[in-house]
C-alpha cells in the first residue's frame, strides 16, 4: 500500500534519479551487512517503480492526459503507452527477481556471516 503523495510527481522522479545515482556511485558498500539491508529496500522500491510506470502508461490511454498540451499523433501516444507498460512489466519482473533473493538473505542473517 502506498501513502498519499507529498511531492509533485516531477519532483519525486528527480529525487529518485538522484538517489539511484548516489547508490550506483557509492564508493563503498559496508560488506554483507549493507547488502542485507539494501536488497529488500530495492525490491520494494522496484515494485513501486513498476506501479509508477503503469500509472504513467494509464495517462496515455483514452486520448490526451489532463493538462497536457496537444500531442497530435495518437499513434505516437499509443506507442508511448506500450513502452511505458513494457517498462512497468520489466520493473515488476526485476522486483520479482529481487524478491526471490529475500529468503537467501534471511538464511544469511540466521547464520554468523560476520567476522
Amino acid at each position: 500500500m502506498t501513502s498519499a503523495p507529498i511531492l509533485p510527481a516531477t519532483v519525486a522522479a528527480t529525487h529518485l534519479e538522484a538517489c539511484a545515482a548516489e547508490l550506483a556511485g557509492a564508493a563503498t558498500i559496508g560488506g554483507l551487512d549493507d547488502v542485507l539491508a539494501i536488497v529488500p529496500v530495492l525490491a520494494r522500491a522496484q515494485r513501486q517503480l513498476a506501479v509508477a510506470l503503469g500509472n504513467l502508461a494509464g495517462h496515455t490511454d483514452g486520448g490526451r492526459p489532463t493538462g497536457a498540451r496537444d500531442v497530435g499523433d495518437s499513434a505516437a501516444l499509443a506507442a508511448l503507452g506500450e513502452v511505458l507498460r513494457a517498462a512497468s512489466d520489466a520493473a515488476d519482473a526485476t522486483a520479482d527477481a529481487l524478491g526471490e533473493s529475500l529468503p537467501l538473505l534471511e538464511n544469511l542473517t540466521d547464520g554468523d556471516t560476520r567476522s
